[in-house]
């Protein structure tokens, strides 16, 4: 990155403009030349790596890599551009174009989550320059505008997107992403200039009594405003008192390190209150586009980071299962409370992507299996475990 440059200054030279004719950033200097436009550096930086696996290793491949990239550009870029730049200011804010963009980037989610439904990635099965840059166009979205109410309607998008911000090159340069919780306010318009009154001499000493009322009642109000509110108590802090005390049970599963099933199993039914917690299976729905280990198991691996807003109310365990693909992702989960606690569904986008079943503990199959998972038995219903994970 060039030293010292200020925006407005640097990029008005004489220097800079024979870079880039219309004065814009970003542009990569190299010893054969300047090359502007984002996608256009992306290209170059791609290909000057020889046979670059990104890039494509056939001509289709090529095309299909291209046509996305376009898309990412033209449908996705463009129209969240055209929802949230008016919104911060800059440019006219008019309802009717705001809604004309939401719907062009609807319609072009919506091929987005159609070509993801029985895709990993957008082309072939690992990363590849379009998914670079697609991931780029739609984090602006996901960071500033598109909030989980907006996205909840495009669930591979959605898994697509957080699969792609958590594998470690992408999240070292984009950070903890984290989903907009609200929409930009729309700018308010300037209020018009008050005419200035024409007062009489005795009126200065009324304004004056007036302006200390005011600053009085000003001074009030901000003392009511800081006051402290207390923070509304979870739901599931006002159950009745349970006997399991779930950091036990915890713990218990950390220290256990021999006779796993002899002290840690028969120490969870020991504990286990069905009145104050409930057991739930769980079963990825789309295991068919398990293809890769890695990325399957960073998937898994992004659930339970999600999760995090539970750790006080459950516990889990995550199975990956299979000799080949595609694999299968099975899970297990305690929660305080007889349902899925509400605000786990609402702010966990991966709980619509699980087929969700109640354990039915007289069903002496359904506790057996119960067992297994917690003790990672393998082999599992008949196939060897690739990985397992724990929520606790």
């Amino acid at each position: 990155m060039v030293e010292n440059f200020e925006m407005g200054v640097s990029n008005k030279t004489p220097e800079f403009i024979k870079m880039n004719p219309l004065g814009k950033v970003p542009v990569l200097e190299t010893p054969e030349g300047p090359v502007f436009e984002s996608n256009a550096i992306a290209r170059y930086v791609a290909r000057s790596k020889v046979n670059n696996p990104i890039c494509g290793s056939t001509l289709i491949d090529y095309g299909h890599i291209e046509q996305w990239i376009d898309f990412a550009a033209m449908e996705i870029d463009a129209n969240i551009a055209k929802w949230l730049y008016p919104r911060l200011g800059y440019g006219v804010y008019l309802p009717p174009s705001e809604e004309a963009a939401i719907a062009a980037l609807k319609r072009a989610l919506g091929a987005l989550n159609t070509h993801l439904a029985s895709n990993t990635f957008l082309v072939g099965h690992f990363v590849t320059l379009a998914d670079i840059i697609m991931t780029c166009n739609l984090y602006l979205g996901f960071s500033q505008i598109m909030t989980k109410s907006f996205t909840s309607e495009f669930p591979h998008v959605e898994r697509y997107f957080w699969t792609l911000v958590n594998q470690p090159k992408i999240k070292k340069i984009l950070g903890e992403v984290k989903q907009a919780v609200s929409l930009p306010p729309v700018p308010s318009k300037k209020p018009a200039a008050q005419p200035k009154e024409t007062k009489t001499k005795a009126e200065p000493k009324k304004e004056a009594k007036k302006e200390v009322e005011k600053q009085a009642a000003k001074a009030e109000a901000a003392e009511e405003e800081e006051a402290p509110k207390p923070k509304p108590k979870n739901p599931l802090d006002l159950l009745p008192p349970s006997k399991m005390v779930l950091d036990d049970w915890k713990r218990l599963y950390s220290n256990t390190k021999t006779n796993f099933r002899e002290v840690a199993i028969k120490g969870f039914w020991d504990m286990y209150d069905p009145e104050g917690y409930s057991l739930w299976f769980c079963d990825y729905k789309y295991n068919e586009e398990n293809t890769v280990s890695f990325v399957t198991m960073n998937k898994v691996g992004g659930f339970l980071q999600r999760m995090d807003l539970a750790r006080k109310y459950a516990f889990g365990k995550m199975l990956v299962i299979g000799a080949n693909p595609p694999f299968k992702v099975k899970g297990l989960w305690l929660f305080r409370g007889q349902e899925i606690p509400q605000f786990v569904i609402d702010e966990c986008y991966d709980m619509e992507l699980y087929e969700w079943k109640k354990v039915d503990l007289s069903d002496a199959a359904q506790k057996e299996r119960v067992n297994q998972m917690i003790e990672d038995c393998e082999p599992f219903e008949g196939e060897p475990l690739l990985d397992a994970k724990c929520f606790k």
